[in-house]
């Protein structure tokens, strides 16, 4: 697929983003399954390797964190950090998070390939919920017929969900379809009245 891109200058960008939606689709399983097999592990070495990278005032702070019991990367990702720590303490907790990503891509493969068993349960139920997203966004797409005056509407949210198989963009998860599905039938329930 990669190939015949790189081959035809002309491909359009509607071909692209369909290229990275079915990849998306067909990695989400695994990378699901990956994920779920590997995160207590990689969390707990991603904390080791923050912590050998940082000075001992920063690691004083990282820990009381830590111990509250959030995980290196909600501490990372949340407005604390960038409002509790200094740049430089950023830094070193940044270039230790780089580093640790380094270190941890084969530990991990490692990992999930010593438990296959647990890794191909992983896959089927990934792949379960995969699919199942799939049709509930077909029982979407279906609610765009309904009335007209909604119908661009909810095609348009149809399309953001299914940005999310795009390996660029966040996943689109089945309850927040779900709950989309809920709303129009709601709004549709309250036009019968």
């Amino acid at each position: 697929m990669h190939d015949n891109f790189l081959a035809d200058p002309n491909a359009s960008e509607d071909a692209i983003l369909e290229a990275m939606a079915k990849t998306g689709k067909a990695e989400y399983p695994f990378r699901h399954a990956f994920f779920e097999l590997t995160s207590l592990t990689r969390l707990e070495r991603l904390k080791e390797e923050v912590l050998e990278h940082v000075t001992e005032e920063t690691k004083k702070k990282l820990e009381g964190l830590l111990a509250s019991g959030a995980n290196i990367e909600e501490i990372t990702s949340s407005k604390m950090f960038e409002d509790d720590f200094t740049a430089e303490e950023r830094f070193q907790i940044e270039c230790g998070l780089v580093d640790a990503g380094e270190h941890l891509k084969d530990e991990l493969e490692d990992l999930s390939q010593k438990d296959q068993t647990k890794f191909d349960k992983l896959v089927k139920k990934y792949s379960d919920q995969r699919n199942e997203i799939e049709k509930q966004l077909t029982i979407l797409k279906a609610l765009a017929s309904h009335d007209p005056k909604w119908q661009a509407e909810i095609l348009e949210k149809v399309k953001a969900f299914e940005s999310g198989w795009l390996i660029t963009e966040p996943d689109t998860k089945l309850d927040t379809v779900k709950k989309e599905i809920e709303y129009w039938q709601s709004v549709f329930e309250e036009g019968k009245e």
